[in-house]
């Protein structure tokens, strides 16, 4: 019997020393779990805690190099002093005399190698017809002779040198003859003859240059042109009447038509 009991005395101190160590091992291991748990809390705090680094600052650009947009010519006006002779035509005892005027015109670049001329030409100018003109009894005396014509010239054209350019022309263009009163000194006295108009269509032909004296601003131009006439009418171009000293109808023969013109420019034109 008291054997019995002593085993089961023994029994329960073994029970109770397991129950111990297993209590200690589960105590310790907590401790070791908290003490890791811990420690990582530790360090995500101190990782939360911690700025974020800063990206490296970019290279600075280099200096943009802006640079101007290309020279665009567009329009030419200008002006200039016009050399102006229109040949007469037959076999005729007036000369239309050369005379010095006054030219306009406006270039506009249509392409690169093409443009498109507005033109004015006028002239003035007194000369004498010789004595027996128009069928006249008498010396005709001084008139006075007065054009001025403006078209349009197509004109392909060659750049030279960014400064220089070089072109032909050929357009259309229409005119007005204005010829003056002038008295005629008659064996029967002095009588006077009624002034006449008349117009006409001319086709220049010409050729020309240009250089800029101001690069984009200025250029100077000098261009010839020979033009040939069409649709010529007019009351200068018809028979006129006129009365006399004595007081007698006398007839005033017509003036020459044109056979054919030149017209030189010189002048200066405003870059645009």
């Amino acid at each position: 019997m008291r054997a019995r009991v002593k085993r089961l005395e023994d029994r329960r101190r073994k029970g109770r020393r397991t129950l111990a160590s297993a209590a200690a091992f589960t105590l310790a291991l907590g401790g070791v779990m908290g003490t890791a748990r811990g420690a990582d809390a530790n360090e995500e705090h101190a990782d939360a805690d911690e700025a974020p680094e800063a990206p490296p600052r970019p290279k600075e650009l280099p200096p943009l190099d802006i640079t101007e947009p290309p020279f665009t010519r567009h329009v030419d006006i200008g002006g200039g002093v016009a050399l102006v002779h229109r040949i007469p035509s037959g076999d005729t005892r007036v000369r239309y005399p050369a005379s010095v005027g006054m030219g306009l015109w406006a270039r506009v670049d249509i392409t690169r190698y093409l443009r498109a001329s507005l033109y004015a030409v006028r002239a003035e100018r007194d000369f004498d017809l010789p004595s027996g003109a128009l069928g006249l009894a008498g010396d005709p005396g001084e008139v006075e002779f007065y054009t001025y014509s403006f078209g349009l010239r197509l004109a392909p054209t060659w750049n030279i040198t960014p400064r220089a350019r070089a072109w032909v022309s050929a357009g259309a263009g229409w005119g007005r003859l204005e010829l003056g009163r002038f008295s005629v000194a008659s064996p029967s006295g002095v009588f006077p003859v009624r002034e006449r108009v008349a117009s006409f269509v001319e086709i220049p032909l010409g050729l020309g240059a240009s250089f800029d004296v101001v690069p984009r601003w200025l250029a100077v131009e000098l261009e010839t042109t020979g033009a040939f006439y069409v649709g010529q009418r007019g009351r200068a171009f018809e028979d006129e009447q006129a009365i006399d000293a004595s007081g007698r109808r006398v007839t005033v023969g017509p003036y020459p038509t044109f056979a054919g013109g030149f017209v030189t420019t010189l002048g200066l034109s405003l870059v645009l």
